[in-house]
């Protein structure tokens, strides 16, 4: 598939972006988006969980997006490179290094998000090694 590439590129964008605007809330249902720098992150808050909030519908729809993103994420750079476990290393790195720039944004970098994201890089990963076993064109 020739626009792989771009779709792939595109879509590590719409990350970095969504990742990186300062108010989570404006940009999901708002698309709003907007960037404020901190010079000086707290990387000790990688650690933390306190703020994980199970019962709120909007900390539920940003880890689903979480999933989403990333596993689309795989799909699209697995169908690029045709090596899952090079696709699936740039994945984590990617996943990874966005939380620590959030860092530098204003945003909530933490390291279960990477744990969250990888849920949805490991399930795009065992849907194309299935569908590989299956000779399958898509993937």
């Amino acid at each position: 598939m020739k626009s792989t590439p771009y779709f792939t590129l595109l879509c590590a964008a719409f990350i970095l972006v969504a990742a990186l605007t300062s108010d989570a809330h404006a940009f999901l249902y708002y698309q709003k988006v907007s960037f404020k720098l901190n010079a000086s992150p707290i990387f000790s808050d990688l650690l933390i969980t306190s703020d994980i909030h199970l019962n709120s519908k909007f900390y539920l729809t940003q880890k689903l997006g979480h999933i989403s993103a990333f596993g689309f994420l795989y799909f699209l750079l697995y169908l690029w490179i045709r090596k899952p476990n090079k696709a699936f290393v740039i994945c984590t790195l990617f996943a990874l290094s966005t939380e620590i720039i959030q860092l530098y944004f204003g945003r909530n970098g933490r390291l279960y998000d990477v744990g969250i994201d990888m849920i949805g890089v490991g399930l795009a990963y065992l849907v194309c090694w299935w569908r590989e076993g299956r000779n399958s064109y898509l993937c």
